[in-house]
């Protein structure tokens, strides 16, 4: 049991420390050191940094779907589904984070093959599950943009936001982000 609690942990501190320093920044050696662990027992679970980055494309993607389906679940207008869509990034930036798909996306080169195929598949996934919500409710957009426009529209400006926001130390991009999508719908 203790094993998969350290595991567990270390997934925890380490999704975190992506989110606020990137993958880059993150060492085996300081999150050994807040789970109070050797790092040897890092590696133990996480053999290369490259199975850390894989395991935590796929937990961050689960834990997303999970939110996302129940979203979709919803009964509710397309406007109130949307909001909560958009909720699920602003809660993200949150306590100087940024989204992990985002911060991957961002440092590219430092993945592998593999793990950058995974990433590109989450962020398909993404816009898919955005265009069947968009595809359910079409008649409540008031644009003449495809669903698949506005999903890719939708995700590459809240992803973006986020990032600038960062910088600025503010939510105004994300704020105009949701106003301007918003506006697409009735």
């Amino acid at each position: 049991m203790k094993t998969n609690d350290n595991r567990n942990r270390l997934l925890e501190i380490a999704e975190a420390s992506v989110q606020r320093k990137g993958l880059k920044a993150l060492s085996f050696r300081t999150l050994a050191d807040e789970v109070g662990i050797k790092s040897s027992s890092v590696h133990y679970h996480f053999p290369e940094k490259s199975d850390l980055a894989r395991t935590l494309i796929e937990n961050y993607q689960d834990k997303l779907f999970v939110e996302l389906n129940f979203i979709a679940t919803r009964d509710a207008p397309l406007k109130s589904r949307f909001l909560a869509f958009v909720d699920v990034f602003a809660g993200v930036a949150e306590d100087n984070r940024i989204c992990l798909l985002c911060m991957m996306a961002s440092e590219i080169t430092a993945l592998n093959t593999e793990n950058q195929a995974l990433l590109a598949s989450v962020f398909r996934n993404l816009e898919n599950w955005l265009v069947q919500l968009f595809d359910g409710q079409s008649s409540e957009l008031a644009t003449e943009l495809s669903s698949r426009q506005m999903a890719r529209l939708a995700i590459s400006g809240l992803e973006g936001a986020l990032l600038v926001d960062r910088v600025m130390q503010n939510s105004d991009r994300l704020d105009a982000q949701k106003a301007a999508l918003l506006q697409l719908m009735r």
